[in-house]
C-alpha cells in the first residue's frame, strides 16, 4: 500500500512565510502606532476632550495595502508549491 503526502518546495516554502508574516508585522506596527500615540503630550489630549472624539493612529494606506496583497500572493504560491510524494 502506498501513502501519499504532501511536500513543499522552496517555492511553497517562500509563499507559506509570506502567507503566514504579513498579520504578525502588522500587529507590531499598529503596536508601535499606539505606544508612539501614547506618548502625546498635554495639548493634544486636552484638544482630543474638548471635540469629543478620540484620536487613535492608523496604517498607512499602502502598507496596509502591500501587506494585504503579500498575503495573497503568499497563497497562490502556497498553492502552487506543493508536491505530492508517493511512499512506499
Amino acid at each position: 500500500m502506498s501513502v501519499s503526502k504532501y511536500r513543499l518546495n522552496a517555492i511553497g516554502k517562500v509563499g507559506a512565510a509570506l502567507f503566514v508574516l504579513p498579520t504578525p508585522y502588522a500587529a507590531w506596527e499598529y503596536n508601535a502606532a499606539l505606544t508612539a500615540f501614547a506618548g502625546r503630550n498635554e495639548f493634544q489630549k486636552r484638544l482630543e476632550d474638548v471635540s469629543g472624539t478620540i484620536a487613535v493612529p492608523d496604517m498607512p494606506e499602502t502598507l496596509f495595502v502591500a501587506l494585504a496583497t503579500l498575503t495573497l500572493i503568499g497563497f497562490v504560491m502556497l498553492l502552487i508549491g506543493r508536491e505530492i510524494v508517493t511512499e512506499g
